[in-house]
């Protein structure tokens, strides 16, 4: 199919509902992830969650499609996918927030939609109009109000520098990896695709939570602490993974990217409802000047 045919507006609006609900499973994620976290090594628990979403997206990809063979000159790309978008974004996500503070790591990851803008021009040779660099850009300056309304300390210092550098890291790979997806769009379902990706990250993952995993106490974890990633890699790699593949072809790498500026506002209604966490008035404004962000950047 060519790149340049526009889908029908139908088309447009079912994969604009389906990013919505992605961005809500990566959302409440979030806090989901952080706590499972608390009971397991975090390589053993990315490995049970990468095993989880790949051996997930095989079976209903072996049940519901028929593969389509890959040409010899792609393979090199799906792998080189499978480790951009599953294996190295991981670890700069992981070590990034780990090294600098969560304010720090949240401001950077959320400029991924502006380098998916900039790097979409750059590869894919598209126009930017300028209420999409608005719209992005007023995104942007709302994520900032959240933080800075929630008392998190934004403390770019030369202490957390390598840990800023790693989390801007991880917010131009997934620019990166949102453009490179969409021309094997063309010749390959988002469900193919994916397993080919995800399976490639689990390896890696798996692989380098060998060592940790065989000196882990297994029987000395609550079974609720391996329950957790499991729902986490069915839902947030997997099920959202395909359904955002289908939105970058459907409207674009930009504007499926713009719609990842909406998770910090989902996760700060959830947990102002499920947490009864403080809401200061600040967060509220920046939660509407997101959301009409998003709207700007998508007409």
């Amino acid at each position: 199919m060519d790149l340049t045919t526009p889908f029908p507006e139908s088309h447009e609006r079912r994969a604009e509902l389906l990013l919505l609900a992605v961005v809500s499973i990566w959302a409440l994620n979030a806090p989901f992830a952080k706590y499972g976290l608390g009971g397991l090594d975090i390589w053993v628990f990315n490995g049970i969650r990468f095993t989880v979403a790949s051996l997930l997206l095989l079976g209903i990809f072996l049940w519901r499609n028929t593969w389509v063979p890959v040409i010899r000159s792609d393979w090199p790309k799906l792998i080189g996918l499978g480790l951009l978008g599953n294996f190295f974004y991981q670890l700069f996500y992981i070590f990034g927030l780990n090294m600098t503070t969560a304010g720090n790591s949240a401001v950077l990851l959320a400029t991924s939609p502006l380098w998916t803008a900039l790097l979409s021009a750059w590869i894919h040779k598209g126009k930017v109009f300028p209420q999409q660099w608005f719209g992005m850009l007023a995104s942007f300056v709302g994520i900032a109000m959240i933080i800075i309304g929630s008392g998190k300390k934004l403390a770019f210092g030369s202490e957390a520098i390598v840990g800023d550098l790693l989390s801007l890291g991880a917010a131009i790979l997934w620019g990166l990896n949102t453009n490179l997806l969409k021309p094997l769009l063309s010749r390959y379902s988002a469900m193919q695709i994916s397993v080919v990706t995800i399976g490639v990250g689990a390896v890696c993952l798996i692989v380098a939570a060998l060592p940790d995993a065989m000196a882990h106490s297994w029987s000395s974890v609550e079974p609720v602490f391996y329950a957790i990633p499991v729902v986490s890699g069915a839902f947030s790699n997997a099920i959202a993974v395909v359904l955002f593949s289908y939105g970058i072809k459907i409207i674009g790498p930009s504007r499926s990217a713009n719609y990842s500026n909406l998770i910090p506002v989902i996760a700060f209604v959830a947990a102002y409802l499920t947490l009864h966490e403080e809401v200061s008035l600040i967060q509220v404004i920046g939660a509407g000047v997101t959301v009409a962000g998003v709207w700007i950047a998508r007409r």
